[in-house]
């Protein structure tokens, strides 16, 4: 699963194979000679972006320290089976490859799936590590996201190539903030048409990322190293705020939030994210960098914990769970992720039967997938909407900005 790189691309990268702890660990390095006495940088190889396609940070990352790309098993564009890895084992196997590239002390740069390998590193082996530079984690997977990543699994599964790649797409970028990240529409285009060509090695991986993150549990102890932790200022992936609790769990830590990007930050603002990696490990002062929010410990503003207000609709709807049978129900809330519901028939055998439906809204002819992921005893349901074509997407997104307009804000947070 390789995206094409936005930068211009000066050459391809062809990694090195050694075999570590029995897997195969794949990986590039570079330095020069009046830099070599220096501990080294090891970025780790993440979802979409392995050590074939990060020659930019390689280039501009050289220029300060030897840098490591590494992809372990599994990750990036190593496709060598981890079914039996959890993000302890995969720091493990990271020591070893130091241990056998004669590696004493290191920092890590992580985003997204590898954050959680990288944090498991620093924590493990405290002595190994110098900084660690994490971004889009979470100390525990939200529900909604676990049910999102779930059904995701299920498209490739049956193999809705089209209905697969376009959901992934969706979760993954904040397709409502579009206009406002930088590279939107040619990423999503990219992502699509990666996600849509997966081979059948990809596709396993893709099963085998997601199932271990839904697994997850919590965080372990907190490295005791500086840390930089990186938020994306519409990433609704993992939050901002999300970032925010990481960071302020750990004694020695830096949170920023890059303006302008979401989940794919790495993406849409390497330049930026390079050079904030720069700056930390050169211990740069970086409140005064373009594109860059500086948070200080205990001041994250509470009107920004939540992504996206959710508005007081207070409509009558049905849901439809394929049966033929339209359950009524009223719409309480509702924004572009989800929406919480009331009905009278909370009994009513279709919930028994299935968790997803059809949310009806018969006056805005609007139809959208849902699935209900919590029920309180009261007849009151949360649900997640499930983003599966850019078409349908985009006719809810209208639908919801005339909600914003004559409805009032729920709550902030």
């Amino acid at each position: 699963m390789k995206l094409i790189h936005l930068h211009e691309r000066s050459n391809i990268i062809e990694p090195l194979f050694i075999e570590i702890l029995g897997q195969k660990v794949a990986y590039v390095c570079q330095t020069t000679p009046s830099l070599a006495h220096k501990a080294p940088l090891i970025i780790l190889g993440g979802a979409f972006e392995g050590v074939e396609s990060l020659d930019y940070e390689l280039n501009q990352i050289a220029k300060d320290m030897p840098v490591y790309l590494v992809d372990l098993p599994g990750l990036g564009s190593n496709l060598e089976s981890s079914h039996d890895i959890d993000y302890a084992q995969y720091s493990r196997i990271l020591k070893a490859f130091l241990d056998g590239q004669g590696i004493d002390k290191c920092s890590i740069a992580a985003l997204s799936y590898t954050s959680s390998i990288g944090y498991f590193f620093a924590s493990q082996f405290p002595d190994r590590i110098l900084k660690l530079m994490i971004g889009g984690i979470t100390k525990k997977l939200r529900e909604s996201v676990s049910v999102t990543l779930e059904e995701s699994i299920n498209l490739l599964t049956i193999d809705h190539k089209e209905r697969f790649a376009s959901s992934v797409a969706l979760n993954l970028m904040n397709f409502s903030q579009r206009h406002n990240v930088s590279k939107s529409e040619d990423l999503k285009e990219n992502l699509y048409q990666s996600l849509i060509g997966l081979s059948s090695a990809e596709k396993e991986k893709f099963k085998t990322m997601n199932a271990r993150l839904m697994d997850a549990e919590n965080l372990p102890r907190a490295p005791q190293c500086p840390v930089l932790i990186v938020g994306a200022e519409f990433d609704n992936f993992m939050t901002p705020y999300e970032c925010y609790e990481v960071a302020n769990s750990c004694p020695d830590s830096t949170f920023v939030v890059i303006q302008g990007a979401d989940h794919l930050v790495s993406l849409e603002k390497k330049d930026v994210l390079v050079r904030l990696y720069r700056r930390f490990m050169a211990d740069q002062p970086l409140n005064r960098m373009k594109d860059i929010e500086v948070f200080q410990r205990s001041e994250f503003p509470r009107e920004r914990i939540r992504m996206e207000p959710r508005w007081l609709l207070n409509d009558v709807g049905y849901l439809d769970s394929g049966n033929g049978v339209f359950v009524p129900i009223n719409i309480v809330d509702i924004n572009n992720a989800g929406c919480r519901l009331y009905t009278s028939f909370k009994d009513h055998r279709s919930f028994r039967r299935t968790n997803k439906f059809l949310l009806h809204l018969p006056e805005e002819e609007i139809k959208m997938e849902v699935i209900l992921f919590k029920q309180a005893d009261n007849g009151h349901f949360r649900g997640i909407f499930q983003h599966q074509t850019f078409d349908s997407s985009a006719k809810f997104e209208g639908f919801i900005d005339k909600v914003a307009i004559s409805c009032s804000s729920a709550y902030a947070a």
